[in-house]
Parts: structure tokens; sequence; C-alpha cells
């Protein structure tokens, strides 16, 4: 008798002990399923935020873009100086492929761009001038170029031209920094011709030489 009521005694503290000990083992399971939910929300959220963002930055540069752009044409269309259209006349045959002018006011012709201005500046705000528009002034590259701006302009009249003379290296040299082919044409220097007398002015008869600060209508060229 006295061995069973032992037996029974340790069974039942076996049976006490597990009781107690799988209430314990069960929130732990609980916080590890709460926790991985948690984590897998954060990351979708963080992807969500990543994915956001990057369409915001893309639409602000393109946007960004576009503003830029629309300011280069305005600088080209704009401004106080009135202009002439250049009405372009390249047969339709011709295999020279015309970039796109900003505005009408440009014409297209042999690839590039021209503007005529109607009043008159010195020769360095003309200069000045045609570089807000993004161009410089004339560059006269070959006879054609030359031939084409010649029947456009008005009889009697000067315009400025991208032409200049250097003292240093007594020669004349263009804005862009290519030599001066006089293959092409000649600078007209009158006797009374002096070194301030250093800026390149065209009309339809004549290139010639003349002082920066004089003031005459101008070319610019895109």
């Amino acid at each position: 008798m006295s061995g069973d009521i032992v037996y029974a005694d340790i069974k039942t503290v076996k049976t006490s002990r597990l009781e107690h000990s799988s209430p314990l083992q069960k929130p732990d399971s609980d916080y590890h399923g709460i926790f991985l939910k948690a984590g897998c929300a954060m990351i979708i959220i963080l992807l969500v935020t990543v994915i956001v963002l990057s369409i915001f930055v893309i639409q602000f540069n393109y946007a960004r873009h576009n503003e830029v752009n629309n300011e280069s044409i305005k600088k080209n269309c704009t401004g106080k100086n009135e202009s002439k259209t250049i009405t372009s006349k390249v047969s339709s045959n011709s295999p020279t492929v015309h970039q796109s002018c900003p505005c009408q006011s440009w014409t297209p012709h042999g690839g590039k761009c021209y503007w005529i201005a109607e009043n008159e500046e010195s020769w360095d705000k003309s200069r000045d001038i045609c570089a807000m528009k993004n161009s410089h002034l004339f560059v006269i590259q070959d006879i054609i170029d030359m031939s084409f701006i010649w029947r456009h302009l008005k009889s009697s009249t000067f315009y400025w031209i991208g032409l200049t003379y250097l003292p240093a290296e007594t020669s004349w040299i263009w804005v862009d920094n290519s030599s001066f082919n006089q293959n092409i044409f000649s600078v007209k220097q009158d006797q009374t011709w002096t070194r301030s007398m250093s800026c390149a002015k065209m009309s339809q008869s004549e290139i010639k030489a003349a002082k920066c600060d004089d003031k005459n209508q101008w070319i610019c060229k895109l």
C-alpha cells in the first residue's frame, strides 16, 4: 500500500510540472509571430516609400528639364530687340539637315539658324545679346553662308559680324576661335585705319573694319 501511494505522488508531481511549464512556452511563439509580421510590414512600407520617392524625383527632374528648355527658348525668342525673319531658299533636294530653330524670328539655312537685329548697338553689346540668345555673332564659314546673308541685308546698312582683329597676332579671328580664311573674302581697311578699328562689319557689297564702339545692326548665328 505504501508503494502505491508513493507512485501516485510522483506521477502527480510530474503532471503538475508539465501543466505549469506549457503556458510559459506559448507566449514566446506568439511574440515571434507578431515580430515577424511587423518586420514584413515595415519592409513593405519602406519599399513603397522608396518607389514613391523615386517617382517624385523623376517627375521633378522632368519638370526642371522642361523649365530649362522653356527658359532657353524664351531667351532666344524674346527681348527688346526686334528681329527680321530670313526666308530660307535651300533646295528641297539638298542633303543638308536643318536644325530646329527656336521660333519664327530664327530661320534655318545650311544646318544653322540666323537672326538679324533691326536696332543698332556697339560690337561688344551685339556680341553679348547674341550670347544671351545662346548664339554668337555671324561667323562666315564659306561663300554659301555669305551669299545667303547678303541677299537679306538692307542696302547701305552695315551689320556687325563675329570677326575681330588681334594686334598682338596681327591677324583677324572669329568669335568661335576659328581662323579667318582670306580666300573667302578680305576685310577692307581705309587709309585712315588704326588698330582701334578692330571689329568687322558687313553690308551688301563689302566687309570692312570699324571702331568697335560704333553703332550698327548685327547678325546672330545659332
